[in-house]
């Protein structure tokens, strides 16, 4: 099908007719399956993105264990000897280099993403490859933004760390803070084509003006996948209760694995484009190609 031919899977709703925001956002997330059934490529990116984390956690593994290490665990043992402080130090490095390592891979994918979904929105028909290459594009700026969001992670790890209550408190606080603030920052990198600062700045004036809708909305979407996975371990309880036997369980095992899975890259890239949804609008005030006005409008108003 050609990218023109993309149009809205649901029809247009009566600006008379107050939607909720929940069932807006099963309809947006209808139009957004539309999409990716254009687009099936998307499914991909998520795949890499989790065999590219695993691929690079192994060889910094490696590195680490051969070149920091000398090929041994003893050095281990020496550390657990040491002052607090130098635990702390190699602690949180760690967990700075864990940060870092996770937060640029699922950008950069995401931001992989975000190209083949706004060329789509712009009528284009972008490739695996040409999403990747947009992505390349924008490596220093993503690569950037990981080392910040790696940074203030390690910041909430030692807040947390500083008091087994209060500081757990605190950081999950400014950690939803944070992730509130800068959810449309990515986008704003790399199809805004705003700076750093810029990219913040207007994540977090958009926020401002729709932070209520936007919380609904995309709850309201995580909701559905929840209930379906409910619902799928539900039927694999039910079925391990009347069929009790070793192989239904591997079996049983083995589905809900694979499903989850597959939820999981579904959701992931439904996400990616119900998010850019809500960008093009919150920045522009028009709906994207392929989606409806007033649907939109229902689930998201810009202030």
């Amino acid at each position: 099908m050609s990218p023109q031919s993309f149009t809205s899977q649901t029809s247009a709703v009566p600006t008379s007719v107050r939607i909720g925001k929940f069932k807006a956002s099963r309809i947006i997330l209808k139009e957004s399956w539309a999409l990716l059934s254009h687009d099936k490529e998307i499914l991909w990116l998520p795949v890499l993105s989790a065999i590219t984390f695993f691929v690079s956690l192994a060889i910094v593994g490696v590195i680490v264990y051969f070149g920091v290490l000398g090929g041994s665990l003893d050095a281990l043992k020496g550390l657990e000897n040491a002052e607090q402080g130098v635990k702390d130090v190699a602690v949180y490095a760690t967990i700075f280099g864990y940060y870092l390592l996770i937060f640029f891979i699922t950008n950069f994918f995401q931001a992989s993403i975000f190209a083949i979904v706004h060329a789509r929105f712009n009528g284009g028909n972008f490739s695996l490859g040409d999403g990747l290459a947009s992505a390349r594009a924008h490596m220093g700026r993503i690569f950037i933004w990981s080392l910040i969001s790696a940074t203030v992670g390690v910041i909430l790890q030692v807040v947390s760390d500083k008091s087994k209550v209060v500081g757990k408190i605190v950081a999950a606080i400014l950690g939803s803070a944070w992730n509130i603030l800068t959810y449309f920052s990515l986008p704003s990198l790399v199809i805004g084509q705003a700076s750093l600062t810029d990219s913040f700045k207007e994540s977090a004036s958009m926020i401002r003006k729709t932070w209520g809708e936007t919380i609904i909305v995309n709850f309201g979407v995580g909701l559905i996948f929840g209930l379906i996975n409910t619902l799928l371990f539900a039927v694999g309880i039910v079925i391990l209760i009347l069929f009790p036997t070793m192989n239904v369980a591997i079996g049983i095992g083995s589905s809900l694995i694979f499903l989850i899975i597959l939820l999981s890259i579904l959701s992931t890239s439904l996400n990616a484009i119900f998010k850019l949804v809500l960008f093009e609008y919150a920045r522009t005030g028009t709906v994207p190609q392929g989606f409806s006005l007033d649907v939109v409008q229902s689930a998201i108003k810009v202030k």
